[in-house]
This record gives C-alpha cells, sequence and structure tokens, in this order.
C-alpha cells in the first residue's frame, strides 16, 4: 500500500487492529523494530522493555512515522518502508545507519491518547457551562461535609476556566449575565469553604470578589460581615452590617451578628482597661507594678534621637522605589529592634538556611488592604520562612507598646516566642493583635509609599499581583 502517493512511504498490514485511527496532536504508544533491507535490525523497543511513545504531527519523529502510524489501529502490526527522504536523508545516521539508506519498521500501535482541549480552545460559552458544572458537582460535596475537596477540586477550578472575560463580542451579548452570576456564586461557595475552614482573610478577599460583581448581594455581606469579625476587623464588620440592615432592616441574621460584634468590642475595651487599670497601684491586675509601668508606654510624637533609624527603598513592579524611614524602639524593645536593624544592614553575613540575613531584595508577600503589609521572609519568600540573628527564632520581648495607630511596625509570629524576621507594617489601628505581635518601630517618613501598597491589586491569596520589593535597605544617619 502506497501512502505518500510517491513510493516513499509503503505500508503492508501484518494484523488488523480496531477502532479509529489517531489524529494530529494525540499521544501515540507503539513497539517497533527497524532493519536495513539486507535485514539487519538497527534498533528495537522490544529489546528495551518498553514503548516508543511520541506526539503526533509535532515533527519529533521522521516523516515514515508521522504519515504511517497515522493510517494504523490499535492492534494493528505493520511494515512501514521508508525511503531516505521518510526516513534519515542523504546523510543517514551513522554508523547504525547509512547515507540514502531505506528503511523497514515492523511497527505495532499499543494505544492513542486522544488530545484533551486547553481550557481557551473551548468556546466562551462551553467554559461557562463547565464551570457550572463544576460549582454543581462542588456543592454535592458540601452536602456530604467535604468543604476541602469541594473548594479545591471544584469551585476554586471552576473558576479557573472563567476568570479571564470573553473577548469576542458575541460571547460578550451571550455569557455576560450568566456568568456574572456563575462567578458570584463561585466566590461566595468558596468565602463558605473559607469559613468553614477558618480561614477568615481567604474568605474576606472571595467576599470582596463577589461583592464587586453583586454589591447588594445580602448573603455574601453576611458571610464577610462574619469573617471580618472573626479576623478582628469590627469597624469593617460593622459597615456590612450596616449595609445588611440598609437593604432588610428587619433581617434577624444581621441583628444578632450586629449584637456579636458591638459585644466583642465590648471585651476587648474591658480587656485594654484591665491591662492598664494597675498604674494607678491598684492590685490584683494581670502584671506586677514594673510590667504595668513598661506595659503604659505612649509613644512620643517625635522621634528619640538614641533610637535607631533605618530606611526601605521599596518598589511595586516597575515603578520607581520610594523610600520609608523607621524609628526602632531600641529603648522598649532592644533585641527585637536590633534584629531587625541588622537585617536592614546585612552585616551578620549568611544565616542557618545558607542565604545572607537581609531583607534587600525580600519581597512584601502579603498585603491586606485596611490591615498591614507582610514582609521579611527573605528565604522562601511566601511567608512560610526567614531567620532572626540569634537563629531561627525568639522569645517575645513584651508587649508594652499597643497597636493605637497606623505605620507602626509590628513582628510576624505563628504564635508565642516565635519570632524570626517576618514583620508588617499596620495600616490602621489594631488593637486585636495587642498582646500577640511585638510593636517595635514606627514609619517616619515616607506612609505614602505603604498607601500605595495597600492600594495595589492583589491575588486571592493577598500576595500582590505587582512584585513589592526591597531594592535597598540601611541604616539612616542621625
Amino acid at each position: 500500500m502506497d501512502i505518500s502517493g510517491d513510493g516513499g512511504l509503503l505500508k503492508e498490514i501484518l494484523q488488523e487492529g480496531t477502532g479509529e485511527t489517531p489524529s494530529t496532536g494525540e499521544e501515540v504508544e507503539v513497539h517497533y523494530t527497524g532493519s536495513l533491507l539486507d535485514g539487519s535490525k538497527f534498533d528495537s523497543s522490544l529489546d528495551r522493555g518498553e514503548p516508543f511513545k511520541f506526539t503526533l504531527g509535532e515533527g519529533k519523529v521522521i516523516k515514515g512515522w508521522d504519515q504511517g502510524v497515522a493510517t494504523m489501529k490499535v492492534g494493528e502490526k505493520c511494515i512501514l518502508t521508508c525511503r531516505e527522504d521518510y526516513a534519515y536523508g542523504k546523510k543517514g545516521m551513522p554508523p547504525k545507519i547509512p547515507a540514502s539508506a531505506t528503511l523497514k519498521f515492523e511497527v505495532e500501535l499499543l494505544a492513542r491518547h486522544e488530545k484533551v482541549k486547553e481550557k481557551w480552545e473551548f468556546e466562551y460559552h462551553e467554559r461557562v457551562e463547565k464551570a457550572k458544572m463544576l460549582k454543581d458537582q462542588g456543592n454535592e460535596l458540601v452536602k456530604q461535609g467535604k468543604f476541602a475537596q469541594a473548594r479545591k477540586e471544584c469551585y476554586a477550578e471552576g473558576l479557573s476556566w472563567i476568570e479571564e472575560d470573553p473577548t469576542d463580542e458575541v460571547d460578550i451579548n451571550e455569557t455576560s449575565r450568566e456568568l456574572r452570576m456563575t462567578k458570584v456564586q463561585l466566590y461566595s461557595n468558596l468565602a463558605i469553604c473559607d469559613i468553614k475552614a477558618e480561614n477568615w482573610s481567604e474568605a474576606i478577599n472571595n467576599c470582596n470578589e463577589a461583592l464587586k460583581l453583586d454589591p447588594n448581594n445580602i448573603k455574601i455581606l453576611f458571610r464577610r460581615g462574619t469573617a471580618r469579625l472573626n479576623f478582628g476587623l469590627l469597624d469593617e464588620a460593622l459597615k456590612d452590617v450596616q449595609s445588611g440592615l440598609d437593604l432588610e432592616p428587619n433581617n434577624k441574621d444581621f441583628k444578632q451578628l450586629q449584637a456579636k460584634i458591638k459585644d466583642r468590642a465590648k471585651k476587648e475595651k474591658q480587656e485594654e482597661k484591665k491591662m492598664f487599670g494597675n498604674i494607678f497601684g491598684k492590685s490584683g491586675g494581670l502584671y506586677s507594678e514594673k510590667k504595668v509601668a513598661i506595659s503604659e508606654y505612649a509613644i512620643p510624637s517625635s522621634p528619640i534621637s538614641t533610637n535607631p533609624k533605618v530606611f526601605m527603598d521599596i518598589t511595586i513592579g516597575d515603578r520607581q522605589a520610594k523610600r520609608v524611614t523607621f524609628e526602632l524602639f531600641a529603648n522598649i524593645v532592644p533585641k527585637t529592634a536590633e534584629n531587625f536593624r541588622a537585617l536592614c544592614t546585612g552585616e551578620k553575613g549568611v544565616g542557618r538556611a545558607g542565604v545572607p540575613l537581609s531583607f534587600k531584595g525580600c519581597t512584601f508577600h502579603r498585603v491586606i488592604k485596611g490591615f498591614m503589609m507582610q514582609g521579611g521572609d527573605f528565604t522562601n519568600h511566601n511567608g512560610t520562612g526567614g531567620e532572626s540573628i540569634y537563629g531561627l527564632k525568639f522569645e517575645d520581648e513584651n508587649f508594652s507598646i499597643k497597636h493605637k495607630q497606623s505605620g507602626l511596625l509590628s513582628m510576624a509570629n505563628s504564635g508565642p516566642g516565635t519570632n524570626g524576621s517576618q514583620f508588617f507594617i499596620t495600616f490602621v489601628e489594631t488593637p486585636h493583635l495587642d498582646g500577640k505581635h511585638v510593636v517595635f518601630g514606627r514609619v517616619l517618613d515616607g506612609m505614602e509609599a505603604c498607601l500605595e501598597v495597600e492600594n495595589t491589586e492583589v491575588d486571592k491569596g493577598d500576595k500582590p499581583k505587582a512584585v513589592v520589593r526591597i531594592v535597598e535597605c540601611g541604616m539612616v544617619n542621625n
């Protein structure tokens, strides 16, 4: 059988196969034995004990194989006789294959794997349907209590099919309303899973995305308010409650949430009052007299001349760097301040992780608008690494300075006594962090650069989409 039509590729079927022939782009598996016209064997997959795999039409094999195997069915055995221009050409492949050689291959097609369409190859309305199907599958998993599986395999995957908006005008007209509804439902369902897992930051972010598309969705407002309450953002949670009550003044769920928020705020005020009560010499307080005196430290309006000053030059994407300068409260938390100062100068050399103990080149990996920007992970750059100049971790020095204003430097940690190199800069007053995170400095100049970071676009994990990087850092001369 002359496959090529010019006598260059001949086929002789030894055993019939079944099914359809493979198409361009499909992966095929074959066993083969190659020989010269004199019968001498030069190669065989059987001798190696494993099939040979390749994708039809990619030009990764000789022309005779691309065309010949495309005519075979699974289970078929045949002999393909390939003239030089369908094999290795005039040069051959010395020493096994001489120049201008015609070759014979006994080939068996073992399997074909149909090409899976990429997402971009689907029509946009098909992608919306796929997202809806995944949403429904996720809902079934949620009914079974499988929230984590539903989140990862269904809701997040569903969004990946429709994250990019359609560009074709026909697609826009046909799918815009359905697309918006599907996105809202997927983001909302992600938030449900996040709330179940007590992942409050992710829940807030997913509610934010849903509310961009459907600002008056009362269920999502309630979910965001719940997440904000649990994340300690009480003022923001109250705003969600008010928005909900504006839409439905008699909504019992929002009234109950409002009561919870007010109760939480009241308890925080009581704790704060208790914390500072011993300053007047009352007995039975939380701290001894000495500790209470320290705990009452109020940040002065002007910097203390003996406290070290450091700077960071910060870039957002390809924008020009902007400088932020800090005062470090060495008079109150000397060990914590010294850790940050030395990481700004890089003077301690290489740490245990084998990388320089320096913030230079480090990124701000997490930014939450209305809360804070977090950085300092110079080993992993994702919030899982970093180390202090004292070793990996060091203890909480004291909690004498409260998170009572924006622009404070505070240590990020994973629990008591787990301070390393990660830190955050507050955008607002954050009293819910008091007693948990050590405040050790403040922004003196350049807060506007921090506010630019606050307003940069982030992904679903609060990671800035444009890289926010410390390109230079060091000491400021007093």
